[in-house]
């Protein structure tokens, strides 16, 4: 428990007003807050990754800097957009009035994972201005944040899977002879 505290902590000190999900009424609300915040970090990215007109010249007439800077802006815009417009909510996660612990730390985890993924992406785009166009320190930058970036977008899909998989039912549990008992078998002594 002091574990999830301490993910909650964590997680709260990054997005103001982070509650959790253990509350079944305040979950909806929970993963705007965790979407939007991650969203406006990567806004606040893509506003760092600017050239100067000359800059953008030089960029475009050399082949590998031009496909890195524009697979960066591209995979920046993609992943805050596939945020940013995610279905608000999943029915199943939201409506269960208890969720397991284990999944809810694993829940936690990837909300923080994916805070913190982006706040590096921003970092290194806010760092990418010092780093002079075209240098070989400025290409490996743009490479170091595509593949954050990469990260981001799979830890995007593996967040939307765990809440998928959260709202799937069990299985239900067959008995011999291929044929489920209910209650009213079972009070009756039927088969």
């Amino acid at each position: 428990m002091s574990f999830e505290k301490n993910l909650l902590e964590r997680i709260a000190s990054y997005i103001p007003g982070y509650v959790g999900y253990k509350e079944k009424e305040v979950r909806r609300e929970t993963d705007a807050l965790v979407r939007r915040h991650v969203a406006s970090i990567l806004s606040a990215a893509a506003a760092q990754l600017t050239l100067s007109p000359t800059e953008a010249r030089a960029v475009a007439a050399n082949p590998e800097a031009r496909f890195l800077w524009d697979s960066v802006k591209a995979a920046l815009d993609k992943v805050a957009q596939k945020i940013d417009k995610a279905q608000h909510g999943y029915s199943g996660f939201f409506d269960l009035a208890k969720v397991d612990e284990s999944v809810l730390e694993e829940v936690y985890r990837h909300d923080l994972a994916l805070v913190e993924t982006a706040k590096r992406v921003a970092e290194a785009a806010s760092s990418l201005k010092a780093l002079r166009p075209l240098s070989q320190e400025w290409l490996d930058a743009l490479r170091q944040i595509l593949a954050q970036l990469q990260s981001l977008d799979s830890a995007v899909d593996e967040r939307s899977r765990i809440l998928d998989a959260i709202k799937t039912p069990p299985q239900p549990q067959w008995e011999s002879g291929g044929r489920k008992r209910g209650l009213l078998d079972r009070l009756l002594g039927r088969g």
